[in-house]
C-alpha cells in the first residue's frame, strides 16, 4: 500500500509542475515518492522483465544511454528510461514514479538509467542492476569527485554491490582495469581508414597529454602506440607487461568528419557498416559502447546497426536545430577530454561559426581551471568571429587569446540571449554555428528556445 500511495504523490506532483510551466518533473517527485516510501525505486525497477541497464562514466552517458535506447527500440521491446538525463537518485527515482501506472505497476522489458558516478552504488544498493555499461574516466569536477581513482572506486563499488555483468571500455585503462572479478566484455577502436587519422594517433602516442593512467599492477605509467584522445587508446606498461584487453567488440577503418562519422563493427564473425550522424571520435565510442552491450544481450544485429544509423540525438548531446533559418549544433561541455572532442570536431568544420558559453555554477563545477587543459588551440586557424557567453565569459575570452584567437575575433556578450542573437547574425544559410554550453548554460538555453518557439529535445 505504501508503495502505490508513494507512486500516487509522485505522479500528482509530476502533473502540478507540468501544469504551473515549472519544469519537467525529472526530480521532484522522486523525492516526494521517496519520503512516503524510500523502497519505491527498487520495488518499480525491480518489475522490468529483463532487468536493469546502468550507463555510467564521465563522458558520452547520455549519448551512450540514447543509443542502447534507440536499438532496443528497434529491437521491439519496451523501455523505462531516464532520457531527460536526471542521473541521481531522485531523478531516477522519479523517472520510474512517471513511467509507472496509479496502482505501481511497471510494464517495460527493460529498466535504462544513466547514472552518474556518485550515485551509482547508491542505486545499486536499491536496485538489482544486471548489465552495467561504463563509458571511460576523465577528469571532471574536482571539487565534487576527487582523482580518478576515487571515480573508479565508486563505479567499481555499483558493480561489485549486485556482481552486475560489466561492458568496458578496453582502450581506457582506468576503465579496463576495473573489476577483474565480475563478467566482462570489452569493446574498443582497432583500426582507422585514413592516413591522417592514423597519423594523428601516432603522434598523439608520443606526445604528452594531460590525461595520464597508470598501471594497476605495478603503477608505473603506460606506454602507447596509438592514442586516440586523452588516455584512451591503445597502451602496454613498459615495466611489467600488463596490457591492453583484446576487445571483443571493435571498430575498425574508422573515419570521422565534423558532421559524421563511419566504421566497420566487428564481433566475432559479424561484422556490420555504420554510419552515425554524430561528429567526432567520441561519439564514435559511444555508439561502439552501446552496440556492444546490446550485443551482449542478444539483440539482433539488424536492429543494432538501425539503431545507431537511425538515432535521433538527446538534449544538447550534439543537437542539431535550424533557428531563423540557421543551422545549430550543441554540444554540450563540461571537462577538458570532452571539450578538446568537441572543439576539435568544430574547427574541422569548414562552415562552423561559434558560440562558447560557460557558468560556474555546483551543476558545472566551481572549478574553471579545467579551461585551459582542453585544446582550444583547435580554433586558432579558424576565421570566426566568437562569441563567448556566460558567467564566466571573460575567462573564456582570455582563454581563447591564449589559444591563438586574435582578439579582435572574440565577441564578450554575458547575456547568453543577447550571445545567441549575435552568433546568428554572423551566420549565412549555408554556415553552421558551433555552440558549446556548459550544463547550467544549457538549461538556460532550453529556456531561450522554448522561448522562441523553438524547444530542444526533451523538452
Amino acid at each position: 500500500m505504501s508503495q502505490t500511495m508513494a507512486v500516487i504523490a509522485g505522479k500528482l506532483s509530476s502533473q502540478a509542475i507540468r501544469l504551473m510551466g515549472l519544469g519537467l518533473a525529472s526530480n521532484l517527485p522522486g523525492k516526494v515518492s521517496r519520503k512516503i516510501d524510500a523502497s519505491v525505486l527498487g520495488a518499480l525497477a525491480g518489475q522490468a522483465r529483463h532487468g536493469v541497464i546502468a550507463v555510467s562514466g564521465t563522458n558520452g552517458k547520455s549519448t551512450t544511454a540514447g543509443l542502447v535506447a534507440s536499438i532496443l527500440t528497434k529491437a521491439g521491446l519496451k523501455l523505462v528510461h531516464n532520457r531527460q538525463g536526471a542521473n541521481l537518485v531522485a531523478g531516477i527515482t522519479a523517472c520510474v514514479v512517471n513511467a509507472a501506472g496509479w496502482n505501481a505497476e511497471l510494464d517495460a522489458d527493460y529498466c535504462l538509467f544513466e547514472i552518474d558516478e556518485a550515485a551509482l552504488p547508491l542505486v545499486a544498493k536499491e536496485v538489482k542492476i544486471s548489465n552495467v555499461l561504463v563509458t571511460n574516466l576523465f577528469r571532471d569536477q574536482l571539487d565534487r569527485f576527487g582523482e580518478l581513482d576515487t571515480t573508479a572506486r565508486l563505479i567499481s563499488a555499483g558493480i561489485l554491490q549486485n556482481q552486475s555483468a560489466s561492458t568496458l571500455n578496453a582502450d581506457d585503462p582506468n576503465v579496463a582495469q576495473m573489476v577483474p572479478t565480475c563478467q566482462r566484455l570489452f569493446y574498443g577502436i582497432e583500426s582507422l581508414s585514413t592516413s591522417e587519422l592514423a597519423k594523428s594517433a601516432h603522434e598523439n602516442a608520443e606526445g604528452n597529454s594531460s590525461e595520464l593512467s597508470y598501471c594497476a599492477k605495478c603503477g608505473d605509467e603506460y606506454g602507447y602506440t596509438l592514442k586516440f584522445y586523452g588516455q584512451l587508446g591503445h597502451y602496454k606498461c613498459s615495466s611489467c607487461g600488463n596490457t591492453r584487453p583484446r576487445p571483443d567488440v571493435y571498430a575498425e577503418n574508422v573515419q570521422v568528419s565534423a558532421l559524421g562519422s563511419e566504421f566497420q563493427l566487428v564481433y566475432g564473425d559479424l561484422s556490420l557498416a555504420i554510419k552515425l550522424s554524430l561528429p567526432g571520435m567520441f561519439n564514435v565510442y559511444n555508439a561502439l559502447a552501446a552496440a556492444a552491450l546490446c550485443l551482449r544481450l542478444g539483440i539482433a544485429p539488424e536492429a543494432i546497426q538501425s539503431g545507431l544509423c537511425e538515432y535521433s540525438t538527446l538534449f544538447g548531446r550534439s543537437e542539431r536545430i535550424s533557428l531563423n533559418g540557421k543551422q545549430v549544433l550543441i554540444q554540450l561541455i563540461k571537462n577538458p577530454a570532452g571539450a578538446s572532442q568537441a572543439v576539435q570536431a568544430a574547427a574541422s568544420d569548414a562552415t562552423g561559426k561559434y558560440l562558447i558559453a560557460i557558468n560556474d555554477n555546483y551543476a558545472d563545477g566551481r572549478d574553471v581551471s579545467w579551461l585551459w587543459d582542453a585544446e582550444f588551440e583547435h580554433l586558432a586557424k579558424c576565421p570566426g568571429p566568437f562569441v563567448v557567453s556566460g558567467q564566466r565569459c571573460n575567462d573564456m575570452a582570455v582563454r581563447l587569446k591564449y589559444a591563438g584567437v586574435a582578439a579582435e575575433l572574440i565577441n564578450v556578450e554575458p547575456s547568453l540571449d543577447a550571445a545567441l542573437d549575435k552568433a546568428l547574425a554572423s551566420c549565412s544559410e549555408t554556415d553552421t554555428l558551433w555552440l558549446m554550453p556548459t550544463y547550467t548554460c544549457l538549461l538556460d538555453l532550453q529556456k531561450i528556445m522554448k522561448a522562441r518557439g523553438c524547444p530542444l529535445a526533451g523538452t
